[in-house]
């Protein structure tokens, strides 16, 4: 039976309205193609009224949807609300900027309910699953417009970023939405073109933790699928094996202008290719988290405050980052969310684990990644994959003897019926 055809042709229309245009808004979000875009001088439409206007059209018509209650909502939206509180009402971080600040983590936790909303109706996982897509076609093909030259997107010279601006963030953000994708598209041919955008816009980064992390993911997919796929994957290699090559090759005269070389990127394409453990790792980074480790010690128990991490230390780790901010009531909150996930992975048999490996595997080199949209859509809908089950509130007027009566009726009328 065709349940899509036995609906009311309004509800029909209802469905597709949360699938194609919440998911369209989340993927906007996710990829950061309305900010990057104004940032860039391509589009008038500011991103608030954007984040506005998204998030109240998504919580709008997921309520039009009867969604219903799903307690793993809590669990993703603790640390936030937290985060928000510490920021807004307790403002114990000493930055200039601490009011913006607070703005933009409730900005974030708007958005944050909105995707929660839209995954509590029953079309919720299928206008995430557009949302990765639109997300890893976005980021790449803005990548790609970047090297055309027919837009200036990236912070850092030499490196393209995309919308994103930061080269660091692309290759974050294409895992995490390619984890999505391997938990809730059953094509593997769908996932395998995916992860080869994936690729194109990790290396154009010139991510060295983002490369390790995507190959590790793909690797394991690949593996996993491969027997029932034998024949497809050996057409796929026949081509990628030219394509990379080509590839590196342009990555390679990228990094000359003329008679200079561009040593990071060089550093960075080399570190790549020759997988050196040592040169991956990064010199500065590792001068940054001590002085971050130094910060938490001067407050180890409650912390410097919300904003502290990102202003006056950068310590690219998001346990010592949270650590430093809110000191042990953080990290638990941070740390026990994650495990939770992750055990509930195990107990149901690896359930939504190549995401969850996605965002774990930049903890230890990440900051931030909690006031992204990208990582909000990869939170909730870890959470959502992991606990299901869902409850819709109803109120009965009803009083015990009117409900006995109501019953006692509609059993006789069946009596009499049959």
């Amino acid at each position: 039976m065709n349940v899509a055809a036995d609906m009311p042709q309004p509800q029909t229309r209802l469905n597709r309205m949360i699938i194609w245009c919440c998911g369209t808004v989340f993927g906007l979000m996710a990829s950061d193609a309305v900010i990057g875009s104004y940032n860039a001088g391509l589009s008038p439409l500011k991103p608030i009224l954007f984040t506005l206007a998204g998030v109240t059209a998504s919580i709008g018509l997921s309520l039009l949807n009867r969604p219903r209650l799903a307690p793993a909502a809590l669990l993703v939206l603790l640390l936030p609300l937290v985060r928000v509180f510490d920021a807004v009402v307790l403002q114990r971080a000493t930055v200039t900027f601490a009011g913006q600040t607070g703005m933009d983590l409730m900005r974030m936790l708007l958005v944050l309910v909105a995707m929660l909303a839209v995954l509590a109706t029953d079309q919720g996982l299928r206008a995430v699953r557009w949302a990765a897509v639109l997300a890893i076609l976005l980021t790449v093909g803005s990548e790609l417009a970047e090297v055309l030259g027919l837009a200036k997107f990236s912070s850092i010279p030499g490196r393209y970023a995309g919308f994103n601006s930061h080269p660091n963030f692309p290759p974050v953000l294409l895992c995490e939405m390619l984890g999505i994708c391997f938990a809730l598209v059953p094509s593997f041919r769908v996932n395998l073109m995916l992860v080869a955008l994936s690729y194109v816009g990790v290396a154009l980064t010139y991510g060295r933790s983002g490369f390790v992390v995507l190959t590790l993911m793909s690797a394991a997919y690949v593996l996993l699928n491969a027997r029932r796929n034998l024949g497809f994957l050996l057409v796929c290699a026949a081509i990628a094996v030219p394509l990379a090559g080509a590839g590196v090759a342009i990555l390679q005269s990228q990094t000359e202008k003329g008679i200079t070389k561009d040593k990071n990127t060089a550093g960075r394409l080399e570190a790549i290719l020759s997988l050196d453990l040592d040169k991956l790792k990064s010199p500065e980074r590792a001068k940054d988290l001590a002085d971050g480790w130094e910060a938490v010690l001067q407050k180890p128990l409650f912390g410097h405050g919300t904003g502290m991490s990102g202003s006056r230390w950068v310590p690219h780790n998001e346990y010592v980052s949270i650590w430093l901010e809110m000191g042990i009531p953080g990290l638990v909150l941070f740390v026990g969310t994650l495990g939770a996930m992750v055990l509930r992975s195990v107990m149901t048999g690896g359930r939504a684990g190549y995401l969850l490996f996605a965002i774990l595997a930049f903890t230890p080199a990440g900051q931030g990644r909690i006031e992204m949209p990208h990582f909000c859509l990869a939170m909730s809908t870890a959470a959502m994959i992991l606990w299901p089950r869902r409850y819709r509130l109803a109120l009965s007027l009803r009083t015990p003897a009117a409900a006995m009566t109501a019953s006692s009726t509609t059993s006789a009328a069946g009596l009499r019926e049959r």
